[in-house]
């Protein structure tokens, strides 16, 4: 991660890079918490120790805004304090607010970061949205900056909650698993944005200040043609 938000400053230095701040594809078991050495049970403060470590990483090597994604509480205020206290008052703090979904298995496999359990302990249940709102506004007691929400499309209805709520932007994450349902593949090998674009007009009716995409450049291509 390091090496890669380097090399991204040093080619475009005004790009903004957003990072992923969590551990799931650093443990053997595919969850978002370590493991307590003694009875193998969640080790909520040693996670929440690495992930602010983690997030004063990649603020160092160039980060503009770090995203705690394992949805545990007190970890934002534990990443503000670390990059308070590095020096890094600057770099924004974006945590996910997730839902649980099929939508993340594609991803899980490729990176190696399928739960043994089966599920992320801290997602919220799909049937209770109410949830989100509630630990949404947790997140900004202890320092979010942004709320970033996901899988996009699943979360359209708590967007519009949260944008009455809220005294920060709302931006969803549309996941990998969207971006392959929501696109054909034409004969040249490329993606048809097309189910994209309606799907994101949705969501910017619903109220989202941004969408953080995999088919950004495609979507962007076809709105501003060169």
């Amino acid at each position: 991660m390091a090496r890669a938000i380097k090399a991204v400053k040093k080619a475009t230095p005004g790009l903004l890079v957003m990072t992923e701040t969590c551990v799931c594809s650093h443990t053997d078991s595919g969850e978002c918490w370590l493991a307590d050495e003694r009875d193998g049970s969640m080790d909520l403060v040693k996670t929440t120790a690495v992930l602010a470590a983690q997030a004063v990483m990649q603020a160092e090597a160039g980060a503009d805004i770090v995203g705690p994604a394992a949805m545990i509480p007190g970890s934002v205020q534990a990443v503000r304090d670390a990059l308070d206290d590095a020096g890094h008052r600057d770099v924004a703090i974006m945590p996910h607010l997730i839902f649980e979904s099929v939508l993340y298995q594609g991803y899980r496999a490729t990176m190696g970061a399928a739960p043994r359990s089966g599920a992320r302990a801290f997602q919220i249940d799909p049937g209770r949205p109410e949830t989100a709102v509630h630990i949404a506004l947790e997140m900004v007691r202890e320092g979010a900056d942004v709320i970033l929400t996901e899988p996009a499309l699943h979360t359209v209805d708590t967007l519009v909650h949260l944008k009455d709520k809220l005294p920060i932007p709302v931006v969803p994450f549309s996941v990998s698993g969207e971006y392959l349902r929501l696109t054909d593949l034409k004969e040249n090998g490329e993606r048809d944005v097309s189910g994209l674009v309606e799907a994101y007009t949705v969501l910017k009716r619903a109220g989202a200040d941004r969408i953080i995409t995999y088919g950004a450049v495609d979507i962007a291509r076809r709105l501003k043609p060169s």
